[in-house]
């Protein structure tokens, strides 16, 4: 029990090492998301008849304007912000901590996917 103790004692450092590195990687990749992408997440597509703020979609994505690029709304529906975001507004990078928090998504590859084509 001992030699086992001892050896997860010695093992602290070099793990400390790598979760420092890990860290500083999430911390430049999401000051970089904060360059690129905040506030980018709060448009998506509603219905243009409908008097209420009904998404067009039963799984709202974000959206751009008509002149802009990225993926346009269909017929009878228009870009508008307004909309929480992603994932009841977890999924953004609107601030450094949900910046932190989907690069930390991305990092472990458990939804990045939908960041990736969002």
């Amino acid at each position: 029990l001992q030699v086992v103790l001892n050896s997860i004692i010695k093992a602290m450092v070099p793990l400390l090492h790598i979760a420092l590195l890990v860290l500083f990687v999430i911390i430049i990749y999401a000051i970089i998301g904060l360059e690129l992408f905040m506030g980018k997440m709060h448009k998506t597509c509603y219905v243009t008849e409908s008097l209420s703020d009904t998404p067009a979609e039963e799984e709202p994505s974000p959206c751009a304007p008509v002149f802009a690029h990225g993926r346009q709304c269909q017929n009878g529906t228009e870009c508008r912000p307004g909309w929480e975001g992603p994932k009841h507004g977890i999924t953004n990078f609107d601030n450094f901590a949900f910046a932190m928090l989907t690069v930390f998504q991305c990092i472990t590859m458990e939804g990045w996917t939908d960041v990736l084509y969002w």
